[in-house]
């Protein structure tokens, strides 16, 4: 990896592509489509859980991001490198806050799928969980069905039994997520992290269970930064 001046990092993503930029101003993101034409531009450091165009498996191979360029002790070679770069960063970002690891961390990512990522107290990977994430869960209920209705991918309101059929599947959805989330910081007790697209979502139903809960849906973008400026 190359790392001088990385201003540009890439996260490709199961169903989206994932921009980090960083200026005089600070780091800004942009999640969409891929787009290759945005490719033509300097790209500091980029990593790849979905297909990989040929614009990358060339030229830029040498700023790829790999799981042997994680420093996360105990990953199995298996794991995805978007879930290894996001619980070392949150890791590193605890430390740096002083925040309470005497059980380790929970780093839940809510994207394309729900990911949750247990480390230990020392900081090494113990495992975790995968289920569909909200947009999946709601597609898989209109196409596996007659009935239910095509939707809009919107937050549900907060009435815990709605009437409305569409209102009724978002809350159902989201509910599921949330009770998934608190089963599992209930078993492992470790400090939480949420990132992803979704994070937001579901730190809206968690905040009164977790106090202390850490939200940064862009960790994963700014783990790369970390790794890119580690590296040199």
């Amino acid at each position: 990896m190359t790392s001088q001046h990385c201003k540009r990092v890439l996260l490709i993503g199961n169903s989206r592509w994932h921009w980090g930029e960083r200026d005089a101003c600070g780091m800004h993101f942009h999640h969409g489509s891929p787009d290759l034409a945005r490719l033509d531009g300097e790209l500091g450091g980029w990593a790849a859980v979905g297909p990989v165009p040929a614009q990358l498996t060339s030229a830029a191979l040498e700023r790829r991001i790999t799981l042997r360029n994680v420093p996360l002790a105990g990953c199995p070679p298996w794991l995805g490198v978007d879930r290894a770069i996001g619980a070392w960063a949150g890791w590193t970002r605890s430390l740096a806050l002083s925040l309470d690891l005497s059980s380790g961390l929970l780093l839940v990512d809510a994207g394309t799928v729900l990911s949750i990522t247990v480390l230990s107290p020392g900081g090494e990977f113990v495992g975790g969980q995968l289920i569909p994430g909200y947009r999946l869960q709601l597609l898989a209920m209109t196409k596996g069905t007659e009935a239910l209705p095509e939707m809009v991918f919107a937050a549900p309101g907060q009435e815990p039994f709605p009437k409305d059929t569409v209102a009724a599947m978002r809350r159902g959805v989201l509910q599921a997520m949330v009770s998934v989330v608190r089963d599992a910081q209930k078993a492992c007790g470790g400090m939480l992290w949420l990132c992803g697209g979704d994070a937001e979502l579901l730190a809206t139903e968690l905040r009164s269970s977790s106090p202390q809960l850490q939200l940064d849906p862009e960790l994963q973008l700014r783990g790369l930064f970390d790794l890119m400026d580690a590296s040199g």
